[in-house]
């Protein structure tokens, strides 16, 4: 599966193993009310979290992709004023790493379903994650 966050807030996927000439996704739904920027696969191709910006805050989600698009949202984490921009995984912890617009970083431990650090990594939005293979370490990167 792939997928494509939009400046709407949408997040559509796709099987990569469609033989049609004009593939459509099988699944798409809006996220978060104003953009969506980034997205990733949770342990199963089923679970996916977003990062974006909603008028509510809600700017870093869970979904099932299971069940109906009114009933995906799993959980909505409050944080990154002004949007989330990027966002991490970290499957061996279960541990959701985002960046957001104003420089700030939040790790989430999503078993638990809480934000367990924020931080302030840099003074312009966060435009780059990137986690070590161990889940040791992770990299931030902006525009500063």
């Amino acid at each position: 599966q792939c997928g494509v966050a939009d400046g709407e807030g949408f997040l559509s996927i796709w099987q990569v193993n469609q033989t049609t000439s004009n593939p459509k996704p099988y699944l798409s739904w809006q996220c978060h009310s104003k953009t969506t920027s980034d997205f990733a696969f949770i342990t199963s191709s089923s679970l996916v979290a977003t990062s974006g910006q909603s008028s509510d805050n809600r700017n870093v989600c869970l979904w099932d992709t299971l069940v109906s698009s009114g009933n995906s949202l799993i959980h909505a984490f409050t944080c990154h004023d002004h949007g989330a921009t990027v966002l991490q995984y970290a499957p061996k912890h279960q541990l959701l790493i985002s960046g957001g617009r104003k420089g700030y970083i939040c790790i989430f431990d999503i078993r638990q379903r809480q934000t367990l650090h924020t931080l302030q990594a840099h003074e312009s939005a966060v435009k780059a994650l990137a986690l070590d293979p161990s889940e040791d370490y992770f990299v931030t990167g902006s525009a500063e």
